[in-house]
């Protein structure tokens, strides 16, 4: 990846690769989880410590380290009293996002036939680099044959490795022990603990992919951004078929961590992350981005807005090219229109902020219009003061509201002002300087 992150922790969709491997897992509903860290392991520990109930994971987990990065094996062995207190255990490949929890689940299923290794396979266009499976009766495989020790004929067979077993604990316990380091790199192979299995007797089974981009590893960028392509097209058909219009799929950025409810219609160029949940029946884009936020229903996201860790009640307007930063409250039926931006503020009930203003550090009441071109000077050059506008204000055009500043409910502000005092309840506050008007001279 020629980076200083970890592999498994690069991004796809809004969870890091590893998340998605141990969401699929975590749907089966395990006793148990272990995570097997290898290079920098303390970013991944901390990763997965930080984050895994954001990932959605609900199971128990803990980290191992492998000490020695020598082969798939040698994780597994790093891992053996995490394998002795359980029947059976599912290993999986840290940076393979792209398994699906059903496939999975059809794994379990063909261990239930009396297995004692099941191998997830898959039929690809291009095996070359994969070890290969050869088949003896049925499901039951022969060997696996890696490419460097491949026949011309084994070469032919597309049916590959992905990495993915399903082993009976105990049988598995007895494999490892006999794992031997393989020239050149000595590195241990858990397909050697297959072969070790089906020799003393055990039972080893091939459960073939339906979908072979499923066991696709990450390599390289470019790899993760197809990985990220396919993971976005599953959230967005998942989607539509739920009940959500999205008009040109080619042109919508979903993360997989997103929710949104029926009759929304998400239109081209929007980009939708993080823990994002949208109500029913909404309006978004197009050339929308939005991260971290709570929209009601019947909201209306227009051309060009960017909304970030802020919560939009029911019914409200939001641009065409507002901005809304983190730790706003925008109440049922707002409006917050061109050009205006909002910061860490609450925009009361039905309260306007229709054009070319900037509300910051302040507590709205309901029923406010907001002239255009108004500002809440919140910052003194060392310290951000609050402004509180109380119910049914009317502000003026192009006026400066001085923070620390409190208008009281139902007062007018005029066109033009600079507010530095504080304003009673139902007051017409003006402070500007009279016009003067004289001749010109020539």
């Amino acid at each position: 990846m020629k980076s200083a992150l970890p592999k498994v922790l690069h991004p796809a969709a809004g969870r890091p690769l590893l998340g998605h491997v141990m969401r699929a897992g975590d749907a089966l509903g395990p006793a148990g989880i272990c995570v097997v860290a290898g290079h920098k392991a303390a970013l991944v520990r901390e990763a997965v410590c930080s984050s895994a109930a954001k990932w959605g994971i609900k199971a128990a987990f803990e980290i191992t380290e492998q000490r020695e990065l020598t082969g798939s094996g040698r994780a597994v062995i790093e891992a053996r009293e995490f394998v002795a207190k359980h029947k059976k255990v599912l290993v999986l490949c840290g940076d393979a996002p792209l398994v699906r929890a059903g496939t999975l689940a059809k794994m379990a299923d063909t261990f239930a036939q009396g297995a004692a290794a099941v191998v997830l396979t898959a039929e690809v266009p291009d095996a070359r680099g994969y070890g290969r499976i050869v088949r003896g009766a049925g499901a039951e495989i022969e060997r696996i044959v890696e490419q460097s020790g491949a026949s011309a004929a084994i070469a032919e067979i597309r049916e590959i490795n992905s990495g993915i077993y399903l082993f009976d604990s105990a049988a598995l316990l007895s494999a490892l022990s006999l794992l031997k380091p393989n020239p050149p790199k000595n590195e241990y192979y858990l397909t050697d603990a297959v072969e070790h299995i089906r020799a003393a007797g055990g039972k080893t089974l091939a459960c073939l992919a339906e979908d072979y981009t499923e066991v696709l590893g990450i390599n390289s960028r470019k790899q993760l951004a197809e990985a990220e392509k396919t993971l976005r097209r599953r959230k967005l058909d998942e989607l539509m078929d739920s009940g959500v219009t999205i008009t040109d799929p080619d042109a919508v950025y979903i993360d997989d961590t997103v929710s949104i409810a029926a009759d929304t219609v998400i239109y081209p160029g929007t980009h939708i992350y993080g823990a994002t949940a949208i109500a029913f029946g909404c309006a978004i884009g197009p050339n929308v981005l939005i991260r971290d936020c709570e929209i009601g229903g019947g909201c209306n996201i227009l051309l060009g807005s960017l909304i970030s860790e802020s919560v939009i009640a029911e019914g409200c307007n939001i641009g065409p090219y507002s901005h809304i930063r983190p730790q706003c409250a925008v109440e049922a039926g707002a409006r917050i229109g061109n050009f205006s931006e909002l910061k860490k503020s609450v925009i009361g009930k039905g309260s306007k902020v229709p054009h070319l203003s900037y509300i910051g550090d302040t507590d709205m009441g309901p029923g406010v219009n907001i002239g255009a071109g108004t500002i809440t000077c919140n910052y003194d050059g060392a310290h951000k003061h609050k402004t509180v506008i109380g119910e049914k204000v009317f502000v003026g055009s192009n006026v400066n509201l001085v923070a620390p500043v409190n208008v009281g409910a139902g007062a007018k502000i005029g066109a033009g002002s600079t507010i530095t005092d504080d304003v009673p309840a139902g007051a017409l506050a003006i402070a500007r300087a009279r016009q003067i008007t004289k001749e010109r001279k020539h």
